[in-house]
């Protein structure tokens, strides 16, 4: 983890439009479609998409232009000649009318092949209040013909709007402001914006401006085929949308190949949040969530009890017993997430995990007495990587079962700075590695008594062209299953009575049958992460589906970090585990602020007992922080996230700490609001607005309850709850649902709204 921070960074490259095309069609040359929402237009000459119009507002989504990109291109491979060719070369498709919606033909599109190709899209309203379209598109071709690629659907020119905000699912979320100055490149010239799914977390984005028209899209696929969505700009200030399929095999022996799934393109009025409530309650959606493990009970007592975890690294006396030290002063159930406590160095040996450098005997000794003091601890198993300095490297013949590029060479990674040693990635389509991995799993849980596995560089999905590993060549849907299958076999070969733990770094939607616990650093993405005015952090990931899977975590520490024991001692720093600048103290708050009214478990980096009277504020902080969430587990483990409360707060500048295991101190400073807030819905009704100060004084608040919204009914009554416990409340004035609040100074507190 974090050494992948790459992973969780938007891509963007430089990119070649090609040519625009079509004059601007009259009206009469428009096919529409319409209901009492939605509205599309389609060019009769080119099949382009001209109107996306809220019918309620009369918004058009798409600008008026001249000349637009084609609704599709495809990319063929015939032999070694790769083709790309668009819907406007094609000439007019033909259009036939259907229930709710249109068909559009092209029978000669494509190159000079044995036979032309034949494509077909098909575009249907939702329904008659629907504010959502259904794309969906398929192409005969030859057989011996691949498909490598298809861009489909593509707009044109979405319409500029007040306040524009671009939010994607990027790992946990992230939301842009002004995002058509990124697109629009360093140099003004324009530049794409791409992210790849699995590696999105949710299959969407939304482009809006805040409370006002907003632009949807997403694919409706329980499958979870690789994709990519993708916005991108031009020298005229303009940006366009596409998303990009890949069909597995590269529809390789195939005449026909039909999208397995649908796109989803419509509109609505409001914020990222919108978005999500939308995704949220779509069919692929509702399927993933069925498959939540917290959501089935699956999800082991001690971890949806725990209050607090501890992210320590080294050999047990620096872990376990701090843990069971700090779980004492909280009075709150405390886990350890467990580092380097491998016989290998980190990011260098692995996978040569045992025996544990303190011993076997001593390991499993002080996992028993972690045990009599009711912490449990999971330990750390890199997924996917294997060191290719290694010697199990070449005894046990690794290479073979490495992920290859499609020239056949190993992709090596290499995220020790320090040793500099390459590490392979393991592909997750074979037999080899998923009973490797597997095998070390039972190891460490049932000789070891470790409480679980965290599974690094879990949510990630690799392409592979090894033809010897039997599954389809590049990306496809073989990772993800073979990680359920992975996570199946090492469920089966734990002990009876102590099932085995799984969690991962990252979070998606796909691991949600596989995976316990899903942990997102994105909430400390300013710990690790160079620094960014254009990206915010937002909990798009929870927003959807909360209730399904446990998210934990943050990078918030009081001290530099660690060294690892195994490394060159040259490259140690002399302020290893020595006490950060108090002047980042607001940042730490921020940390543990954001995954408190996010519903995340907490963390707490780096932990050590004298922390408990070097920094009695912030650690206070996370102390009242513990143990009111410990209250209010129906909302900030259990519940629905809905719409945050339009609170008015001050800003304060926040100056943060950017240090790492592999990068020494920087700093930089940015404003953020003092106050943050989040609403939830309890299972049974109820109703909970979640609030954390970072202010070093009392903050007055205006706090409007959105009653309709939020689904209460009936007059409720209202209790407030800290760290002190639950405390009865002034009744609210349903004519005017203000609640008036005076919080300390970094307060930490929830407003319940409970049914008599």
């Amino acid at each position: 983890m974090l050494r992948t921070f790459s992973a969780l960074l938007v891509v963007i490259g430089s990119f070649e439009a090609r040519p625009l095309a079509a004059a601007a069609p009259q009206s009469d040359q428009l096919h529409r479609i319409s209901n009492r929402v939605l509205q599309l237009g389609i060019d009769a000459r080119d099949g382009a998409c001209r109107e996306l119009i809220d019918t309620r507002s009369g918004f058009n989504h798409l600008s008026a232009q001249e000349k637009t990109i084609a609704l599709w291109q495809i990319t063929v491979r015939d032999g070694d000649t790769v083709t790309t060719f668009a819907a406007d070369e094609g000439g007019p498709p033909r259009v036939d009318s259907l229930p709710g919606g249109l068909r559009l033909v092209w029978d000669r599109a494509g190159p000079a092949l044995s036979k032309p190709l034949r494509v077909e899209a098909t575009i249907r309203l939702d329904g008659e209040d629907a504010s959502l379209s259904r794309w969906e598109i398929s192409v005969e071709k030859p057989a011996q013909v691949l498909l490598e690629s298809i861009q489909f659907p593509r707009l044109t020119a979405l319409a500029p709007r007040k306040n524009e905000y671009l939010a994607v699912p990027q790992s946990m979320g992230l939301v842009a402001a002004d995002p058509r100055k990124l697109v629009g490149g360093p140099d003004g010239r324009g530049q794409r914006l791409d992210w790849l799914y699995p590696g999105l977390s949710l299959q969407c984005l939304a482009y809006y401006e805040d409370a006002g028209p907003g632009f949807y899209a997403a694919c409706d696929d329980p499958l979870a085929y690789v994709k990519r969505f993708a916005v991108w700009g031009d020298v005229e200030r303009r940006m366009h949308f596409e998303i990009v399929h890949l069909p597995e095999q590269e529809a390789a022996n195939r005449e026909q190949y039909q999208l397995p799934y649908a796109v989803v393109l419509g509109t609505f009025r409001g914020d990222w949040t919108t978005a999500a409530e939308l995704y949220r309650a779509s069919a692929s959606a509702r399927a993933f969530a069925e498959q939540g493990r917290l959501g089935r009970g699956l999800v082991p007592a001690w971890v949806r009890e725990t209050g607090l975890w501890v992210w320590n690294r080294g050999r047990s006396p620096g872990v376990l017993p701090p843990a069971s030290r700090l779980q004492k002063h909280l009075g709150a159930p405390v886990s350890v997430l467990w580092h380097w406590w491998h016989h290998c160095a980190y990011d260098d040996g692995f996978p040569e995990y045992f025996p544990p450098r303190e011993g076997t005997a001593a390991f499993g000794a002080a996992m028993e007495a972690a045990h009599h003091d009711g912490v449990h601890a999971i330990v750390y198993m890199n997924q996917r990587l294997w060191g290719m300095n290694t010697g199990s490297w070449t005894a046990e013949g690794a290479a073979a079962f490495v992920v290859k590029k499609p020239d056949g060479t190993i992709p090596a990674e290499v995220y020790n700075t320090f040793t500099k040693a390459p590490c392979a990635p393991m592909c997750m389509g074979t037999t080899f590695w998923r009973d490797k991995y597997a095998g070390m799993a039972q190891t460490a849980i049932r000789d070891l008594r470790a409480d679980g596995i965290y599974m690094d560089q879990a949510c990630m999905n690799l392409p592979c062209y090894d033809v010897r590993h039997g599954h389809p060549l590049g990306r496809g849907r073989y990772w993800t299953e073979g990680f359920g299958r992975l996570a199946d076999d090492i469920r089966r070969r734990s002990p009876d009575g102590r099932p085995a733990v799984l969690a991962g770094e990252f979070c998606g939607e796909a691991w949600l049958s596989s995976l316990d616990l899903m942990l997102n650093l994105e909430v400390s993405q300013e710990r690790y992460l160079p620094s960014s005015r254009d990206w915010e952090v937002i909990p798009f990931f929870q927003a959807v589906y909360h209730a399904g899977a446990v998210t934990f975590g943050n990078y918030s520490s009081l001290v530099h970090p660690p060294y690892e024991e195994l490394w060159p001692r040259e490259h140690a720093p002399a302020e290893q585990l020595t006490p950060l600048d108090r002047g980042f103290a607001r940042q730490f708050y921020l940390e543990q602020a954001r995954a408190f009214v996010w519903g995340q478990q907490p963390m707490l980096a780096n932990f050590l007992p004298e922390q408990l009277d070097q920094r009695p504020e912030e650690i206070d902080y996370v102390t009242r922080l513990v143990r009111t969430r410990k209250q209010a587990l129906k909302y900030l483990l259990d519940g629905t996230w809905l719409r945050p409360p339009a609170i008015q707060v001050p800003r304060c500048d926040v100056e943060f700490a950017r240090v790492s295991i592999y990068a020494p101190l920087a700093s930089s400073t940015k404003s953020h609001p003092t106050v943050l807030a989040s609403a939830w819905r309890a299972p049974d009704g109820d109703v909970a607005l979640a609030l954390a100060s970072i202010a070093e004084e009392p903050v007055g608040l205006s706090v409007p309850v959105d009653l309709d919204g939020y689904g209460v009914r009936e007059r409720p009554c209202i209790y407030r709850i800290d760290e002190t416990g639950r405390r009865r409340q002034d009744t609210l004035d349903f004519g005017n649902p203000t609640l008036r609040i005076e919080l300390p100074a970094r307060a930490v507190c929830l407003l319940e709204f409970r049914r008599e």
